[in-house]
């Protein structure tokens, strides 16, 4: 949109701090919007690498730039930025992320033809990596669509209750008129925008533009990646006991506690038990300024571990609902898992019984067989003596048989002596006889 006089201007709030490798795209994505009359204020939060440097690199009247000497925060440099800001629209953008060339002139049109004096609005968001390429698959953009598809099911009033559906001050638009209403941003490490959100929302209906017009960055050293987890669940049971605390009683109360309850336990942020902590303060008149304390662990122990030891409850029983949903769902897997191992086990072991009492059957089979060639044994010893005794009794047999074999060859001797003795002397007679017929006859 060109820059007109009858164009209201907007102004863009860049907090920025050690992105030296994002913030040129970030200030290149304002300045080249198609809506012109704009202004970008940059504070560099005291970087300490070429942030600034970069930031100083760019020549055009609209951008207007300051420094910290020491670093203050997002909340701070955001709060400062608002006072300096002088367009009747607040837009912010934070260094590491992206504008849709288009982005302002959409939000403008929304806000001017919604009519209201108080507007809050963002946009579907666009996740990237560090070099600008799409991260649909991260952690960060599946539980987004996760909660974009909780927010559909709720009442827009209901919307930063199930989370925050706008995820990062990048992705705010707003009246000036409003924010002089809802005022500062919260001494909040994590949870500013949300809390300022969820503040904007009892003043007027937030807008919802269905296009991703904002480009997300998700990096390592994305604020939200800190694992500081005690000071999450304080700052966000503190951010959700503020915005119920207030919540207006109407005729449809009932149908707003249910909403409120329901987007509550779509919220993977709800902590029940902290949350009850910090209504219970709110109602004995704690003031705000020291719930804001116990959100930053001074003194070196939260609360929320001192009540557990104080109370000698695990700390577990703090978590959230979706970490104590998943860890029911975890014991419920287990105990099934375990009810069929034991179903398993149960139904091997009566496969043991069965093969116990067929190897006692085999055994006692073997113990059969054993006793049945020991008996075996012992008729082939028997077999094996009489077959011995017969042995012997053949030898002796055949050596009595040698015997008389050798006295019948003897005796047959002695026969055929006699024999041929015999004859001898029947020869003689015979001759003699002979003899005694020739000398009868004269012969």
């Amino acid at each position: 949109m060109p820059n007109t006089n009858t164009s209201p201007l907007v102004s863009v709030l860049m907090p920025a701090y050690n992105h030296a490798p994002y913030v040129r795209a970030a200030v290149e994505s304002v300045l080249g919007q198609t809506y012109g009359n704009l202004e970008l204020i940059a504070i560099d939060d005291a970087s300490s690498d070429a942030t600034w440097g970069v930031l100083q690199s760019f020549e055009d009247e609209r951008l207007h730039l300051s420094r910290h000497d020491t670093n203050q925060g997002a909340h701070a440099t955001l709060n400062e930025a608002m006072g300096l800001a002088r367009g009747e629209f607040i837009a912010i953008i934070n260094s590491d992320d992206v504008f849709a060339a288009n982005r302002i002139d959409r939000l403008l049109a929304e806000a001017v033809a919604s009519g209201e004096r108080d507007v809050f609005a963002f946009t579907d968001v666009d996740f990237i990596g560090p070099a600008g390429e799409p991260a649909n698959e991260h952690s960060r953009a599946i539980a987004y669509r996760d909660l974009r598809a909780a927010c559909d099911a709720l009442t827009r009033d209901a919307w930063f209750l199930a989370g925050n559906p706008a995820i990062t001050t990048s992705n705010f638009f707003f009246s000036r008129a409003l924010a002089n209403e809802v005022g500062d941003f919260a001494p909040l490490r994590y949870t500013h925008d949300w809390d300022w959100a969820l503040r904007a929302q009892k003043r007027t209906s937030p807008i919802w533009i269905r296009e991703g017009l904002l480009g997300y960055r998700v990096h390592a050293a994305n604020t939200l990646s800190e694992d500081d987890v005690w000071r999450h669940i304080h700052e966000n049971s503190h951010v959700q006991a503020r915005a119920l605390s207030t919540l207006p009683i109407e005729s449809g109360a009932e149908f707003a506690a249910f909403q409120t309850c329901l987007a509550l336990l779509k919220n993977e942020s709800f902590h029940p038990l902290p949350l009850l902590f910090y209504l219970l303060h709110r109602l004995a008149g704690v003031p705000n300024s020291r719930m804001e304390e116990l959100t930053s662990g001074q003194g070196g122990t939260w609360l929320m571990r001192k009540l557990a030891e104080t109370s000698a409850c695990p700390e577990g029983i703090f978590h959230s609902v979706r970490q104590l949903a998943e860890r029911e769902q975890t014991i419920a897997s287990q105990a099934a898992l375990l009810q069929e191992r034991w179903s398993a086990i149960h139904d091997m072991n009566g496969v043991i019984i069965e093969r116990d009492e067929a190897i006692e059957a085999q055994g006692q089979l073997l113990v059969d067989r054993w006793n049945a060639i020991e008996q075996m044994n012992g008729m082939i010893e028997e077999r094996d003596r009489c077959i011995a005794a017969q042995d012997a009794m053949i030898q002796e047999r055949w050596h009595t048989m040698q015997e008389m074999s050798r006295v019948i060859v003897e005796r047959q001797e002695e026969i055929m002596d006699l024999r041929s003795d015999r004859l001898v002397k029947l020869a003689l007679c015979v001759r003699k006889a002979m003899r005694w017929l020739r000398s009868d006859r004269g012969l």
